[in-house]
C-alpha cells in the first residue's frame, strides 16, 4: 500500500511541476504578445497622424489647382525651396538673419 502512495505522491508533483511550467509559460507568452501589441498601437498612432498630416496637404493642394493658383503655388515653390528667380531680377539676402 505504501508504495502505491509514494507512487501516486510521485505523479501528482510531477504533474504539478508540468502544470506550473505551463502556467509561467502562458504567463511569459502573454506579457511578450502584450508588449507586442502596445508597439503595433503606437505604430499605429503614428502613421495615423502622419496620414492625416499628408491628407491636410493633399486638401490644401487640391484647393490651389480649383482656384486657379497654381502659378502662384508653382513661383512660390520654386522660390522658397529651390532659390529661383525671375530673369533679369536681383534677390538681395539679409546676412544678419543668417
Amino acid at each position: 500500500m505504501t508504495a502505491i502512495k509514494t507512487k501516486n505522491r510521485k505523479h501528482s508533483i510531477i504533474l504539478a511541476v508540468l502544470l506550473c511550467a505551463l502556467v509561467c509559460y502562458f504567463v511569459a507568452t502573454l506579457i511578450s504578445l502584450q508588449s507586442k501589441v502596445n508597439a503595433a498601437e503606437e505604430t499605429y498612432s503614428e502613421l495615423s497622424s502622419q496620414c492625416d498630416r499628408i491628407e491636410d496637404e493633399n486638401n490644401s493642394l487640391k484647393e490651389i489647382i480649383a482656384n486657379g493658383n497654381e502659378a502662384d503655388y508653382i513661383e512660390r515653390i520654386a522660390r522658397e525651396q529651390y532659390g529661383y528667380a525671375k530673369p533679369e531680377e536681383r534677390v538681395y539676402y539679409d546676412s544678419a538673419l543668417s
